[in-house]
């Protein structure tokens, strides 16, 4: 027979379970706002009906439901979902910062206008020379064609230091990143390392787990990342997670480092421990020469996330980087430019009827600049081709240097090659920005806390608990009239 308290231990064990309900539900209110918070639920089963199955179990008509148990509070989370982010968070990551690269160079280069600064300085010295060919004796007008020369100079100068400097932004953001990358790895260490020792006890740490994913998500930004749960141990709850293992994995999703890849986290049980990143650089050719994370794990020439773009700009190995090309690029076409400017400008007499001299001066650490004996006696622009007075004919022989340089042709290219590399850039990072919100709204549909589904469920759970409290004063009146009540008859 079953025990006269028999239906008060099930009514009491519906209380406890639609309580615990309930502060699910307001644990989930209270984090409707917080940043990676994944909604939870209690997973309710049907305690051991009596009796229990055996040789010398009671002969009764069938066995009776004893109540209610909590399984265990699970988190309402889809991993593929997450796996699917992350790759493409590593995406949208690169390109974000590939295209604050590029609007950081179209600044410097200032392309406002069809032609931007440097043909703007180049258009106001070429005008210059034709007014000097026009007025070769006049000394304001050779004053003039210096100072437009000087002008020049220091443009060209300005947009390649310039870009010298954002050059070295670059490397401060990466050294910046390799801690940041240190940092998560060493959370996610932490964590893993929290997570085992509450789940030994038999518990499952749901909060913990949501804190873990908001920092793998974070990483997953800056290098292309692949997680692998590993098995919990004995003696945990079977819904227990377990550590994670993460592992950094090319663009075909293979995983980087010898046998079936190398684990930058460690998450087996008993096994926890992280690698750092390392990033080293060539100082003198101002380019990365090794990612690693030790000896095990070089990531050089395969990059990914916010990391793999800031190298990328910066320069690596073989490869000049963004901002290095673009300065090479500009020292070609200024180089070639001055040679013709200055092979024309040797073949024409001065006012003193010398011969011309190099007019510019182009050292090897790139500076532009004038020749100083001009820029101090403007007399020695060799602006004619003969000795006689008012022949200008040299000075519109060198304003015909920037057409048989190449230099509107070089330079047009360059700047629509940029155009191109900007447009590039934005296309894919809109469209990788789309990619992964599309995901993250997938994710959020399953994971996100609704109100109205909560407050849906709070009514139910409060009505469950209201029954299951009523069932406790109905059987506690029969007991009532049980205990009170039987056996008085005739007295």
């Amino acid at each position: 027979m079953t025990s006269t308290f028999h239906g008060l231990q099930a009514a009491y064990k519906g209380l406890m379970g639609q309580q615990s309900a309930l502060k699910t539900t307001g644990h989930n209110i209270a984090n409707a706002n917080t940043e990676g918070y994944t909604r939870q639920r209690v997973n309710f089963n049907a305690s051991q009906a009596y009796p229990a199955p055996g040789k010398n179990a009671p002969s009764i008509p069938g066995q009776v439901g004893t109540g209610v148990d909590v399984e265990n509070i699970e988190r309402v989370r889809e991993h593929f979902l997450d796996a699917q982010y992350r790759e493409e968070n590593a995406n949208a990551g690169y390109w974000e910062q590939t295209l604050t690269a590029m609007k950081r160079m179209e600044e410097v280069m200032n392309e406002q206008s069809e032609t931007g600064l440097l043909a703007e300085a180049m258009d106001e010295f070429w005008g210059s020379l034709h007014d000097l060919s026009a007025n070769p004796d006049d000394a304001s007008t050779r004053e003039i064609t210096a100072q437009r020369a000087a002008a020049l100079a220091d443009t060209y100068n300005h947009m390649v230091g310039s870009m010298q400097t954002n050059k070295r932004g670059i490397e401060d953001e990466i050294d910046t990143s390799v801690k940041v990358v240190n940092g998560l790895l060493a959370q996610t260490n932490d964590l893993n390392e929290e997570i085992a020792q509450i789940e030994a006890q038999g518990q499952i740490p749901n909060d913990l787990y949501d804190q873990r994913d908001r920092v793998i998500d974070e990483l997953s930004e800056y290098i292309n990342i692949e997680i692998e749960p590993e098995n919990p141990g004995s003696h945990t709850h079977p819904a227990a997670e377990g550590g994670i293992s993460v592992y950094v994995v090319d663009d075909d999703g293979n995983r980087l480092g010898d046998g079936d890849g190398v684990a930058i986290v460690q998450g087996e049980s008993g096994n926890e421990g992280h690698l750092e990143l390392a990033v080293e650089k060539d100082d003198e050719e101002s380019v990365v020469e090794s990612i690693n994370f030790g000896a095990d794990l070089e990531l050089l020439g395969d990059h990914h996330g916010k990391l793999g773009a800031l190298v990328d700009a910066f320069g690596y190995g073989e490869e000049d980087g963004l901002y290095q090309s673009k300065i090479t690029d500009l020292n070609h076409l200024m180089t070639a430019f001055i040679g013709e400017f200055n092979d024309v400008h040797q073949e024409g007499v001065d006012l003193n009827g010398d011969q011309g001299m190099n007019f510019f001066d182009l050292d090897d650490e790139g500076v532009l600049s004038v020749n100083q004996d001009i820029m101090d006696d403007t007399d020695l622009i060799a602006a004619a081709q003969s000795n006689n007075d008012g022949d200008g004919s040299n000075a519109l022989a060198l304003a015909n240097a920037r057409e048989d340089s190449g230099f509107d042709s070089t330079y047009q290219s360059i700047i629509g090659e940029m155009a191109i590399e900007v447009d590039e850039a934005r296309t894919m990072n809109e469209t990788s920005m789309v990619r992964r919100d599309t995901i993250e709204m997938n994710r959020q549909s399953v994971s996100s806390v609704s109100l109205d589904e909560e407050m849906t469920n709070m009514i139910q759970f409060q009505h469950a608990y209201n029954a299951s409290s009523r069932m406790v004063t109905v059987i506690d009146e029969m007991l009532e009239q049980v205990i009170n009540q039987m056996g008085i008859v005739g007295r």
